[in-house]
């Protein structure tokens, strides 16, 4: 019998858990009552044991055990919860996506073509389609992990998505990502995350107003949030930006430094860039002979001091050997590569050859190639590639390839790459036009797709070629998956797939080719398919 005039346990504070205990209760029961360091769990009703009288605990232990025997068979109704009440979420404003369209997102999201995921996410959203309730929490937890992939899935989660992921703490970056006009409470309160993505939605739209928000804020905000906060002027960037960002030209912090110094470099009348020009153009310099031209180039002549910091030139910088070099070539790739050809009155071609011809090559053709993607320069960046890859060099360079092909348009980018193939259209992994076939991003044009397809064919139907091109060519095929347009399934298909039995080294790279565009296709064909239920 339960003693009535023992003091009744705190419920409040110590709630009955009946898994939990059992489990604490059995660990005390195999060790003994006394050998058991562990306290017996407490239920309601039922006194509390003496830790220090061995055979109360006994008999605790078997009281409290037969009690949560009844409990374990009888049920458990756990006490109300004191969190306030969540609002139910709102109805949803968009078309889900259909039956196919969701067995295809599962897909996806099992791991299979994840390369694929973001641009159907994309899709989703332009279509005005989202995700189906069901399948909400493996996307969100899929995303959380992945921030590439935040905003897209931000897109398309719906209002019943929104309110998902804003009742767990793990996915509120997704909803930090999300372009969705935010509320001027989050940039008081919000993760440094979502105050970036206001600054950057505010100055999409009011551009003043965001820069005067930003002023007023930074100098209370410690160094790695000013340089986030002031990486957004990143995104068209105005003289009227000069100002603001010229008082952390000389910041305490590199990091804050090092993000406002590309900007400056890029404002319209840059004064930086002017006090640029004036350090680098003694130190580069055209030599006009009777019939030839050569350019000379000289280090600086006095050492680092805090004026070139006043400039944005760090001491030393690891992309240069030496002291000296770093800052002729930090300054040099600032300055936009259009300023000296014209101030040589030099094609971009004729200039890439003068300074391959000089003991500074690598440091003249990667500065001008860095600036030329700072600056969005596509002649000077198709001028690098083509002066690249149109000849055979002596001596290797390593020119950022993908920042230079981004800068190209796709016609222009099909008009480099085309005519190397033709004047090279045998496949094998030393041809000098792979490297920039496999940075051509898609949708590439029926004709380069039907072109690579020709190449390819003839390749694989030389089986004494196949081990040496193996490498080489699963890489190609790998990329053609993502760039080439499902609607030119068929352009591969009809000459690829007979050879599928003949390419042992090559089956599984020219099958997943084929099966990727066929799901592709599929994906495609969900946009427009009628929505299912949730």
């Amino acid at each position: 019998m339960p003693n009535l005039q023992a003091p009744t346990p705190d419920l409040a504070a110590n709630p009955l858990r009946p898994a939990a205990d059992w489990q604490q209760l059995v660990r005390v029961a195999l060790l003994g009552t006394r050998q058991s360091p562990d306290a017996l769990p407490t239920i309601p009703d039922l006194p509390a044991a003496s830790e220090t009288d061995e055979a109360s605990r006994e008999k605790h232990l078997l009281q409290a055990a037969g009690a949560l025997s009844l409990i374990r068979k009888a049920g458990y109704q756990p006490a109300s919860s004191a969190t306030p009440f969540v609002s139910p979420a709102p109805a949803e404003t968009e078309d889900t996506l259909g039956p196919n369209g969701a067995q295809s997102l599962n897909v996806l999201l099992e791991g299979q073509y994840t390369d694929l995921l973001p641009d159907f996410l994309t899709a989703l959203a332009e279509h005005q389609r989202r995700v189906p309730h069901p399948q909400l929490v493996y996307l969100l937890e899929y995303a959380r992990t992945r921030p590439a992939l935040q905003p897209a899935t931000a897109a398309v989660l719906g209002r019943r998505g929104e309110w998902l992921a804003a009742q767990n703490p793990d996915w509120a970056p997704i909803l930090a990502a999300s372009t969705h006009p935010q509320s001027e409470a989050v940039w008081e309160t919000g993760t440094l995350p979502q105050r970036v993505s206001y600054l950057t939605s505010l100055r999409r739209q009011q551009s003043e107003q965001a820069r005067k928000l930003l002023a007023a804020t930074l100098p209370q905000e410690p160094a790695k949030t000013q340089a986030a906060l002031l990486a957004t002027l990143r995104e068209n960037p105005s003289a009227a930006d000069a100002e603001l960002l010229g008082q952390y030209l000389t910041s305490k912090s590199k990091e804050v430094r090092q993000t406002v110094l590309p900007l400056l470099a890029r404002l319209p009348d840059s004064a930086l860039l002017e006090r640029l020009w004036q350090r680098a153009e003694p130190l580069v310099r055209l030599k006009k002979g009777l019939l030839t031209k050569k350019l000379l180039v000289e280090l600086p002549a006095a050492d680092w001091d805090k004026t070139w910091l006043a400039d944005g030139i760090e001491q030393r910088d690891a992309r240069f050997q030496g002291e000296k070099a770093a800052l002729l070539g930090q300054v040099l790739a600032l300055i936009p590569p259009a300023r000296w050809a014209a101030h040589w009155n030099l094609p971009p071609a004729r200039l890439l050859e003068l300074a391959a011809a000089t003991e500074w090559a690598a440091l003249l053709l990667n500065t001008w190639a860095e600036t030329a993607i700072l600056h969005h320069d596509a002649e000077w960046a198709g001028e690098l590639l083509r002066w690249l890859f149109e000849l055979p060099r002596k001596q290797p360079f390593s020119l950022p390839l993908a920042g230079l092909t981004q800068q190209l348009s796709s016609a222009q980018l099909l008009a480099l790459v085309l005519p190397l193939l033709d004047a090279a259209p045998e496949f094998g992994p030393e041809v000098r036009w792979l490297p920039l076939l496999q940075l051509t991003p898609g949708p590439w044009p029926e004709r380069l797709t039907r072109r690579v397809v020709e190449v390819l064919r003839a390749a694989l139907s030389q089986p004494e070629r196949l081990y040496r091109i193996q490498y080489a060519a699963s890489q190609l095929l790998e990329h053609m998956g993502r760039v080439v347009p499902a609607a030119q399934y068929d352009l591969c298909a009809q000459p690829l797939q007979p050879l599928l039995q003949d390419v042992p080294y090559l089956h599984n790279s020219l099958a997943r080719l084929l099966n990727t565009l066929h799901f592709r296709q599929q994906l495609e064909a969900a946009l427009d398919e009628p929505p299912g239920p949730g």
